[in-house]
């Protein structure tokens, strides 16, 4: 007899609680086939239902060429860094939707990094002379100043 405030486990069986978890993992589900119709339209759902539209709204999903893998083209620095800590939540929303446990996506970068050039004091003189001719002028009034 259990102490009092302790429930008692008396009345459960561990051979009905492994015929239902085996029954529930052999029954059959009517999910439909996973297309680029249908991810698109859960993505658009997980996005309104987890209120993520400002972020997914600029990413796009693909269909990846190997089953239960999508890929989602980030159109934006700011989808890329954004959706990092909603990919969990929008995946479980998505595997339980499509009924596909397996279901991953992979975050693809459209858009172009910013490439840096160094530019000699040379181009810099003369980018500035291209908005100010009177550069010149500051400079033979200031010739130790390198501009």
């Amino acid at each position: 007899m259990p102490p009092p405030g302790i429930p008692s486990i008396s009345g459960i069986s561990i051979k009905t609680t492994v015929e239902d978890v085996e029954e529930s993992a052999h029954r059959v589900t009517d999910v439909e086939p996973l297309t680029q119709e249908t991810l698109e339209r859960w993505w658009n759902e997980a996005a309104k239902e987890l209120k993520l539209e400002e972020v997914m709204v600029n990413g796009t999903p693909k269909m990846g060429e190997t089953n239960g893998m999508f890929e989602v083209d980030a159109t934006t620095v700011y989808f890329a860094e954004e959706f990092k800590p909603h990919k969990i939540d929008v995946m479980e929303f998505l595997r339980e939707k499509t009924g596909m446990r397996m279901l991953d996506c992979r975050v693809n970068p459209l858009f172009v990094s910013k490439e840096e050039v160094v530019y000699s004091p040379d181009d810099k003189f003369a980018a500035m002379m291209g908005k100010n001719p009177q550069m010149v002028e500051l400079r033979k009034l200031f010739p130790m100043i390198d501009y």
